[in-house]
């Protein structure tokens, strides 16, 4: 059996996914999957233990060289209809990812147009499975596989990434933490692509200065020029206290991530994947609910506004009248309240830490 799966975008979506991965691989366990994805992806899709191969098709960058569009479809028609796959499953249900499905070839299984994002997708699979609304993320991508191949998703949620934690673990404290090994150490992700998402500059900047005060390390990643700008300017709150990460892979963020004793992030995907390694961190929902979108029964912890306005679920607050403005339900959440949950979180961490350390040592004899 060999599979393609297309799930073209973006982190976050990319991850709710991978235990419906895990589930394809138990129920094929000899199935070749590959996954076609957007090349800034492609990296990440590449730790599931299950993926054997990633294929990227760079749609996003042809968006301004549109008249190259047709050039790049045509080799990748070519590199699908090669792999000689079994079936496509087109776990995004957008018109755009079931065209790009249909060109290797192969029976195409999906959503139903009533679970489809886009419902005119559903045209174009052979077989398709209607998903209930409102269940999370994570649980409506594993019934699609269960409904389409009949799979057993009865186990709890398998990531696929249990090898990549333990050769991350494996190796030497990261390059871009020389130097401050022994001190206590926070990741503050700040980035997000969502306007709605952003918690306030003047929100991180006050709780910078109060991690600081308490002696923790402000470690500070970016990846764009306006989040590295951010760091900067959030690294002055924090003195010697603060530090600007170096551009990082999503490999190198994640080796920092571990070695690390907590993380504060925004809803995104990069939280998220630390949420899943199990890194103790706190993860702020403004739009969002973290019951249909956060990594649960994990480390993180989740706070939200409260706001009856809130989740809406959009990139733009319809409350304000400009881009520029914060939302509500942003700032209803206070640095101070963020501070003293990191440091319930850390006391927490700490005590499970020696906990764990005392059993250890109890079965060695110690």
């Amino acid at each position: 059996m060999k599979i393609l799966v297309v799930r073209l975008s973006s982190l976050g979506d990319i991850l709710h996914l991978f235990p419906a991965i895990s589930d394809l691989r138990r129920h094929f366990p000899d199935a070749q999957i590959h996954w076609l994805v957007e090349p800034a992806f492609a990296e990440m899709v590449g730790w599931h233990s299950a993926v054997s191969k990633v294929i990227p098709v760079p749609l996003r960058s042809h968006k301004k060289n549109w008249w190259r569009l047709p050039r790049l479809l045509r080799g990748l028609k070519r590199q699908l209809k090669a792999e000689n796959y079994d079936l496509v499953l087109d776990a995004q249900g957008l018109l755009k990812s079931a065209l790009l499905a249909r060109l290797a070839g192969v029976d195409i299984y999906g959503f139903h147009a009533d679970s489809a994002r886009e419902p005119l997708a559903a045209k174009f699979y052979l077989k398709t499975a209607s998903v209930a609304r409102g269940l999370h993320v994570i649980e409506k991508n594993r019934q699609l596989v269960a409904k389409l191949f009949a799979a057993d998703v009865s186990q709890p949620a398998d990531y696929g990434l249990y090898a990549f934690h333990q050769r991350q673990m494996a190796e030497k404290l990261p390059e871009a933490l020389a130097g401050f090994a022994g001190q206590r150490s926070i990741v503050l992700l700040h980035g997000t692509t969502w306007n709605s998402k952003y918690w306030p500059e003047s929100s991180w900047l006050a709780l910078v200065g109060l991690l600081a005060g308490q002696g923790w390390l402000c470690l500070l990643p970016w990846g764009n020029e306006q989040e590295r700008q951010r760091a900067q300017r959030l690294q002055l709150a924090g003195g010697a206290q603060a530090h600007v990460l170096p551009r990082l892979t999503l490999t190198e963020l994640m080796g920092v991530l571990l070695h690390a004793q907590a993380f504060v992030s925004v809803e995104s995907g990069i939280g998220h994947l630390a949420s899943v390694l199990d890194i103790p961190g706190i993860m702020l929902h403004g739009p969002t609910d973290p019951g249909y979108s956060g990594i649960l029964g994990k480390a993180c912890q989740h706070i939200g506004s409260g706001l009856v306005c809130s989740p809406c679920f959009k990139r733009d607050c319809p409350r304000l009248a400009s881009k520029l403005d914060v939302p509500p339900c942003q700032r209803e959440i206070s640095a101070q309240r963020v501070f003293q949950q990191c440091l319930a979180l850390m006391e927490s961490t700490a005590r499970k830490a020696l906990s764990t350390k005392d059993t250890k040592d109890t079965k060695n004899g110690c």
